[in-house]
């Protein structure tokens, strides 16, 4: 069981952030089975997800002064990436790197072509920002920088060291105030500013700020995962009319993979009935699918019966052929995601929410509120 927020909280704890992006307080404690994205030290999918998550969002279309007409079109560009970059993010690298190449390549030309080139030139700004101080190992900045082979090696070093100490800083600091977390974020970016642009020269120092550019807020940014894969070839519906998420839009979303056979996954039915009976009336729906693992499970009668049997209110989707699994990149019985009012995911986690006494219930019951109360 793994917890997940955002592809942008992941992103924003794989890098060694000497400015402004920060681990989101909303973020739930990481489980004793939480492990971080495979290839943690490589630049890549950090940067493809990061670009995806900043091309989105609407504080960047406000910096960098997009008019409506723009934003459609950035919006039509992510729309054909969005849900194969989804699909792929519990993938190991190695074995979708060239996937995520040419997903990311196409990204970046839509973007150019619907961005003015200042605008775009402030769009690798910001994006640069959010890569931080691992974009100094990267080839064009280190190339552009001259950095020696020294240099480089010094910042490996450093990269380790700023990693070690927030980790340090992240378990020191749990159940501390949101005030004292940011207290120590902001001492640990102070430290490593300092640590990185001692490595660097002086004229080096000067043209890496250059290529950064104004300082943007990263606090600003909404972490987004996706936009909601749409439920498709749906075997039968239980409890409900068909639904699709186009039609929720407006309500905030709970959608759940599970298989009635599967222990972890009855673990957890009761959290989801409890939120429905808590949150419907406040415009909260939870839909249940339900993708075979076994051949009973592929039953439609046994599902019928368990849901009733299990005293499931909320609809279930019976996804017999595993379309909807697919379509989500989903890779483990129980997986929940969390969806917003404009049908996006916000949130995710991987197994048991309780398992061996982590929060999840209480962390998603959370977040479930926070989400209703967004405009």
């Amino acid at each position: 069981m793994r917890y997940h927020d955002t592809m942008l909280a992941t992103v924003t704890r794989l890098s060694m952030i000497g400015f402004a992006i920060v681990t989101p307080a909303s973020a739930a404690p990481p489980t004793s089975t939480a492990k971080p994205v495979e290839d943690a030290p490589a630049e890549i999918p950090a940067v493809p997800y990061l670009t995806l998550a900043l091309a989105r969002d609407p504080s960047v279309h406000k910096d960098l002064g997009l008019k409506p007409r723009q934003i459609d079109k950035v919006q039509e560009a992510i729309a054909q990436v969005d849900e194969q970059f989804w699909q792929l993010r519990d993938i190991p690298v190695k074995k979708c790197a060239a996937q995520l190449d040419l997903l990311y390549s196409k990204l970046m030309s839509g973007l150019k072509r619907e961005l003015t080139p200042t605008q775009f030139d402030r769009f690798q700004q910001i994006v640069l920002q959010g890569r931080s101080w691992k974009a100094l190992v990267s080839a064009e900045v280190a190339g552009t920088l001259k950095l020696s082979a020294e240099q480089l090696t010094k910042v490996q070093s450093a990269l380790k060291e700023s990693l070690k100490e927030r980790e340090v800083a992240e378990k020191e600091s749990a159940g501390k105030s949101s005030g004292s977390q940011e207290q120590t974020r902001a001492r640990l970016r102070t430290a490593e500013t300092k640590r990185f642009m001692e490595i660097l020269t002086t004229k080096q120092q000067a043209d890496y700020r250059n290529q950064l550019g104004q300082p943007f807020d990263f606090s600003r940014v909404t972490q987004v995962g996706c936009v909601a894969p749409e439920l498709r070839d749906v075997t039968a519906w239980i409890n409900s009319q068909p639904l699709t998420l186009e039609k929720l839009r407006g309500k905030v979303v709970v959608v759940h993979f599970w298989a009635f056979g599967c222990i972890n996954c009855i673990r957890n039915l009761p959290h989801y009935q409890g939120w429905h009976e808590k949150f419907a009336g406040q415009g909260v729906t939870i839909i249940g699918i339900q993708t075979p693992e076994t051949e009973s499970e592929r039953q439609l009668d046994k599902l019928q019966r368990n849901v009733i049997e299990r005293r499931i209110e909320y609809p279930v989707v019976f996804d017999a052929a595993s379309e909807n699994w697919k379509a989500w990149g989903n890779n483990m019985w129980p997986s929940v995601y969390l969806i917003d009012k404009q049908g996006r995911v916000r949130n995710w986690w991987y197994g048991e929410l309780n398992w061996e006494g982590a929060k999840g219930e209480e962390y998603f019951r959370k977040r479930i509120e926070e989400l209703l109360a967004e405009k």
